[in-house]
């Protein structure tokens, strides 16, 4: 059971049912949607707390590791916000309200408060259709590597993945390493040891959210995967997506495979996530052609 704030609990497995009654109301925002704020809570730093009948979050930065409050819901936000960064600066902690989604930043009474865009964190969304067809101008530079993988790698396969399975973790695992070996040299030298504990999280948890992971495999070797969580409504998120990119055009092969099986399950918007203003990430993810964001804000007082 979530307490009333002010007290807080650690985040846990358990917690999955009384924090979905919250977020399934809304569109699956990265930050609150439960499998992704729990996979990422490396530390086991994560705290909720219900104020208002609101969902709160003490949240930790997935970059500077430091505390900070964000909630969801729409029962007396200026006064939970008020709470919450009262409570902030009580703490000595920076005075503002991070990870806001747009429903509530909406409601919120800009006499009161500085609202501002956290486009770093706006999570980026996909239409599953285009990527599924590549159709069209804006898609000819996927189109292409596509044509380039398929023409050097014919006999490429497409598997949906068993994550409970020892070998296909131990796969997993290798292709993540040699992953990684590459991004040590570029600014996700961040992401690297704490995306690891996530993959292990979902290695875990295969029975408890409804995930799709696919997988491509040549010549026996696993190239590339994704890691997606699939939600009761038209949308899914898209949790991890690692290739090997001595490939080339494994991640658009990827990505419209994944995309034609998800279409063929009625899902028609994908969730990628933010970039965490990570411009090598900001520019992989808008290369893709979103069609929306969900946005999300940050709260101050004026």
């Amino acid at each position: 059971m979530i307490p009333q704030f002010p007290k807080f609990k650690k985040l846990e497995l358990s917690d999955k049912k009384d924090v979905e009654e919250f977020t399934l109301k809304y569109p699956p925002y990265s930050d609150h949607n439960f499998a992704g704020t729990w996979s990422w809570d490396v530390k086991d730093e994560m705290q909720i707390s219900k104020l208002n009948n609101n969902y709160v979050i003490r949240f930790i930065n997935y970059i500077t590791g430091e505390p900070f409050y964000t909630f969801l819901g729409e029962t007396k936000v200026n006064e939970t916000a008020k709470e919450l960064l009262e409570f902030s600066i009580k703490e000595k902690i920076k005075p503002q309200l991070e990870l806001i989604p747009e429903e509530v930043a909406q409601k919120l009474d800009t006499k009161i408060f500085k609202i501002l865009e956290d486009k770093d964190n706006f999570d980026y969304i996909y239409n599953i259709l285009e990527l599924k067809d590549y159709a069209g101008g804006k898609f000819n530079k996927k189109r292409n590597r596509v044509s380039v993988f398929i023409k050097k790698y014919p006999k490429a396969e497409i598997r949906t993945l068993n994550l409970a399975d020892l070998n296909i973790q131990q796969e997993i695992l290798n292709l993540y390493h040699k992953w990684s070996k590459d991004k040590l040299k570029d600014d996700m030298y961040f992401e690297i040891h704490k995306e690891l504990i996530v993959l292990k999280n979902f290695f875990s948890t295969k029975d408890i959210f409804n995930i799709l992971s696919v997988g491509i495999f040549v010549e026996e070797e696993l190239i590339a995967f994704s890691i997606d969580e699939i939600m009761p409504s038209d949308y899914v998120v898209s949790h991890v997506v690692k290739t090997n990119h001595n490939f080339p055009g494994v991640h658009e092969f990827l990505m419209q495979k994944n995309a034609e099986i998800l279409f063929s399950m009625n899902k028609h918007f994908l969730n990628q996530e933010q970039d965490l203003g990570i411009e090598s990430l900001r520019q992989a993810k808008s290369r893709f052609r979103p069609i929306f964001f969900l946005k999300k804000y940050i709260i101050s007082y004026i």
